[in-house]
């Protein structure tokens, strides 16, 4: 059920992501939950996608990502967990793509890319995490729109920096768009994309999917890259 949880010490080096990619492994038990759901098994099986561990489902040795790695990752809550990041991954440079647009229409959901930079997939329980009956609670939504989107700058910021300590990402505004109930107990998916990036500014956005493809919530983004220096 849980990912390998065992605390990392390693975060601060210069290669915090490498060597937390090429040393932990995404929980088997996991990746079968999702191979028997049969729109989520097209995912993980895709040549298009590879299969990573999950950073925030790793306690640190500071307590960082608790929330993910603790409290919400129970049989009551999520038991499972497991993301995927696209093989061509590219990282836009800094003054590409800044006339796109960072914010949401409410009136209509976004539309995505036909293969989003990272996907999340989580299995949820009810009703430990439920605000209306097998109803998802709001903030709990705005939580996995939020560490998706998180673990996608990581991502990115990982692909272009160069040497040095750890950056620290920090969400500077976070806008979130409820457009259908998130059923509690159930699989969905989360789409992730970044959009553009200025400097230490990182714009995404983020979509949580049902197995019709209804769009249930979707986030955009800011989040910034602090100053480098050793945690």
């Amino acid at each position: 059920m849980k990912e390998d949880t065992e605390e990392s010490s390693h975060m601060s080096t210069a290669d915090f992501m490498e060597t937390f990619l090429d040393t932990h492994s995404p929980p088997s038990e996991s990746i079968q939950h999702f191979k028997s759901v049969a729109w989520l098994n097209t995912l993980v099986s895709s040549p298009k996608y590879k299969v990573i561990p999950t950073f925030s489902r790793h306690l640190k040795s500071s307590g960082e990502d608790y929330f993910f790695s603790r409290t919400v990752n129970t049989e009551h809550t999520i038991p499972h967990m497991v993301s995927l990041q696209l093989r061509d991954f590219v990282t836009p440079e800094p003054d590409a793509n800044q006339n796109a647009p960072t914010t949401t229409d409410h009136r209509t959901p976004t539309v995505a890319p036909e293969h989003p930079d990272a996907i999340t997939m989580l299995a949820l329980s009810g009703p430990g995490l439920n605000g209306h009956p097998e109803t998802l609670h709001g903030g709990v939504t705005c939580a996995i729109l939020d560490e998706t989107m998180g673990l996608l700058i990581m991502l990115h910021d990982n692909n272009v920096r160069g040497k040095g300590p750890r950056d620290s990402l920090y969400t500077a505004n976070l806008n979130v768009t409820y457009r259908a109930p998130v059923p509690a107990p159930g699989d969905i998916m989360v789409k992730t994309w970044l959009v553009k990036r200025q400097g230490r500014k990182w714009y995404s956005k983020g979509q949580i999917v049902d197995q019709q493809g209804t769009v249930l919530a979707e986030a955009d983004g800011l989040w910034v890259t602090t100053k480098r220096q050793k945690l």
